[in-house]
């Protein structure tokens, strides 16, 4: 980080300034002759001018600033702490000096002055670092809320050694460095994974993949099978179109899909927070059990042009990157229908043999829900209370609650 001076007038500094020049332009019109104390006090006031001045526009360029501890992960409501080294490169000492720090408020700083409607978080740090040496700041912190806390900016309030006030120095380069914050794991005792959920792990049901390398045969084409699994041969002999019968290799993969939207609306669901945490958990317990797993959201990624989400992956390195897909979830960003999000799935994804999903459906959720089944998948709803399998809801020809 590196600083530039706001400029910020002294009263004291303009007052013996003008008071100066006052005298020296009566002594030249005048000729005035002064106390040889009064001059003797002119000239040291003079020094202390020049050499405030050299100060003054020598500290800020010499002066650096950069978080040490960049790769900051922390689960809610855990303590950290930052780490901050100041450098002075050049030839000043910088005394009893203010660090000013603002970041987002998904974390608070342990001593936090500023303003609660501001959604931000600041704190001050002082210090003393010689020239040519360094020093570091810890700024002790608590993680609020599941995100990505952002430095905003950071200010440095330095005391003239050589004059009245203080250099005020602001940060001139954007700052890149930010905190995740990972959501509490949300346990969900009533749900036993082992015999609902990875059933194909342990007696190879329910767990079943079509491999497309092994083709048994042909049936009648229904409205709901994906053109890439036509038999054109097949089609042209009979004159109507034929669907290729795969062989079932047994296979255990997840893909969580999660609704950002609350039915028709843009904004979030109200209990969004909850179902994320326990996202969380589930995939640990996957990544425990060794399951692969893909999370997709119908956050739009404006950079690529697709769905925010996480590839297929297992283990712990996956789970991970699983948290910070997670904690990267702004409610408040730009979304797109969910049942876009499933025929995007649908078209372009490999199909798992578990599907959970989140948030209430709607007629367009429902068919695009159906065209998994018909695939073979098997689909559960996930909310803050636990997992249940979507057909209970169907049976019972409810809507699946937000």
């Amino acid at each position: 980080m590196h600083y530039k001076t706001e400029y910020r007038p002294s009263k004291s500094m303009s007052f013996f300034i003008g008071a100066v020049l006052i005298l020296l332009i009566m002594n030249i019109l005048y000729s005035i002759d002064l106390n040889p104390l009064l001059v003797f006090a002119l000239g040291l006031f003079t020094s202390f001018f020049t050499l405030d001045y050299f100060y003054e526009k020598t500290v800020p360029g010499k002066l650096r600033a950069s978080i040490s501890n960049k790769d900051i992960r922390l689960f809610k409501d855990q303590e950290g702490m930052l780490e901050i080294e100041v450098r002075n490169e050049g030839w000043m000492p910088i005394l009893n000096a203010a660090f000013r720090l603002t970041a987002g408020d998904d974390i608070q700083f342990e001593k936090d002055i500023s303003l609660k409607t501001r959604y931000q978080t600041e704190t001050i740090s002082f210090f003393t670092v010689m020239p040519k040496s360094s020093t570091i700041l810890k700024v002790p912190f608590r993680a609020r809320k599941r995100g990505v806390s952002k430095i905003i900016r950071t200010d440095i309030e330095v005391p003239r050694i050589f004059g009245f006030g203080s250099l005020f120095l602001v940060q001139s380069n954007r700052s890149s460095d930010e905190l995740l914050v990972y959501p509490e794991q949300l346990h969900t005792p009533p749900f036993d994974m082992r015999n609902k959920m990875i059933q194909g792990l342990f007696i190879q049901k329910k767990a079943l993949f079509n491999d497309p390398m092994l083709t048994v045969g042909t049936r009648d084409y229904h409205q709901r099978d994906s053109m890439r699994d036509v038999h054109w041969k097949s089609s042209a002999k009979t004159g109507e179109l034929q669907t290729r019968i795969y062989e079932k290799t047994t296979h255990l993969s997840w893909m969580v899909a999660i609704n950002l939207r609350s039915e028709k609306n843009y904004a979030p669901p109200a209990n969004i927070e909850e179902i994320i945490e326990n996202i969380a958990y589930l995939t640990s317990r996957a990544a425990e059990a060794q399951i692969p797993y893909s999370v997709f959201t119908n956050l739009s990624s404006f950079d690529s042009h697709t769905f925010l989400s996480r590839d297929e992956g297992s283990g712990g390195l996956h789970y991970r990157s699983t948290l910070e897909t997670l904690a990267r979830i702004n409610t408040l960003s730009f979304t797109l229908s969910f049942d876009r999000l499933l025929k995007h799935i649908y078209l372009h994804k490999a199909m798992p043999s578990h599907l959970l999903f989140t948030g209430r459906t709607d007629p367009a959720i429902d068919e695009m829900l159906l065209s998994f089944q018909a695939r073979g998948v098997e689909i559960f709803q996930i909310d803050e209370s636990g997992v249940l399998p979507y057909d209970a809801y169907k049976r019972s020809g409810s809507r699946v609650p937000s």
